[in-house]
């Protein structure tokens, strides 16, 4: 598709990127990353993210711009990382109304609502995508677009510890740091810049665990209270699912983020057996086989009922073999 999207790009002198709410690296990664690389070719590119833009990804080149200038007219727009158009959230009708719609995206659950749509599954991230168009053009890589391509690829493989990490990964990140990406300040603003209140919240997380199917299912939550008393905000929570997700042996783990009275986000994380996707699909969410996330507009007991039913029995289903 390499081809179609170029052709795209050199007939429009606007080219908005957008990300999907509740912004990650990847999908902020790519949406810079296309800016920078397309601007000294002389096109205009505004960044879009939908508010409140997580603080946690400061060091990505660029930041400072996400928002910065409206959302233009009779633009093509590029949306990253985003299964369907209502990802886009406060810019959901930037998408919608666009002329052209590049939908990028490695979520098996992608809706392919875009006029072109590159989703491929087995991609580490949405930015090795467009690592790939982008040597598919034969346009120069300007280092800080490297660096928030390399930031997408790091911050979806977890630091090259999830299932995606493949050799096409590892590769597009080596010839990144080639390229000027700076690997250094990247994993220092991803995995060392986490403010005290994280730790404290994910503190208070840590102490109300619940573990079942001995130690295979852990599950947790986060309150609106408890955020309050440690001094996050709801964004700080996301990274501690990743916690939840060290246990040796376990298949399942669950956080419930509290974000607001009746607005409760469910980040799930699966290890073989589970499908995480699919589980997220039951409440109208998605993701990945292994990483998958829902929202919920419900009070948080009522979210923790609900999908614990359906997690335990699907967990009740599986064939169990000793721990690994």
């Amino acid at each position: 598709m390499a081809p179609r999207i170029w052709e795209v790009i050199q007939q429009a002198p606007v080219l908005t990127t957008v990300t999907h709410k509740d912004a990650d690296g990847d999908t902020l990664g790519s949406a810079l990353a296309l800016a920078h690389a397309l601007e000294p070719l002389g096109k205009a590119v505004p960044v879009l993210s939908s508010p409140p833009v997580p603080e946690a990804w400061w060091f990505l080149p660029g930041f400072e711009r996400v928002n910065r200038q409206p959302a233009p007219a009779h633009a093509p727009v590029f949306i990253f990382d985003s299964s369907d158009a209502s990802r886009a959230g406060t810019y959901e009708d930037a998408v919608t109304r666009a002329t052209i719609i590049i939908n990028i995206d490695h979520h098996v659950t992608n809706a392919h609502f875009g006029s072109i749509n590159l989703v491929q599954v087995d991609a580490a991230s949405t930015g090795e995508l467009l690592y790939d168009l982008f040597k598919a053009w034969k346009i120069a890589i300007p280092p800080a677009a490297a660096s928030c391509l390399y930031t997408t690829i790091l911050s979806d493989t977890g630091g090259f510890r999830h299932d995606n990490t493949s050799a096409r990964a590892l590769q597009a990140a080596a010839e990144l740091v080639r390229l000027g990406a700076d690997p250094v300040m990247m994993a220092r603003g991803l995995f060392k810049s986490r403010p005290a209140s994280t730790l404290r919240m994910q503190g208070r997380i840590l102490q109300g665990l619940h573990f079942e199917y001995g130690d295979r299912l852990v599950w947790g939550t986060i309150t609106q209270a408890q955020l309050r008393d440690s001094g996050a905000r709801t964004d700080q929570a996301d990274s501690a699912i990743d916690q939840l997700n060290t246990i040796r042996g376990q298949e399942l783990a669950i956080l419930f983020k509290e974000a607001g009275p009746r607005l409760i986000k469910v980040s799930i994380r699966s290890r073989d057996q589970v499908d995480a996707a699919d589980l997220a699909a039951k409440f109208g969410g998605g993701g990945h086989r292994r990483a998958a996330g829902i929202e919920m507009r419900m009070p948080l007991k009522e979210a923790e009922a609900k999908v614990l039913a359906e997690v335990r029995n699907r967990m009740n289903d599986l064939e169990w073999h000793p721990a690994s």
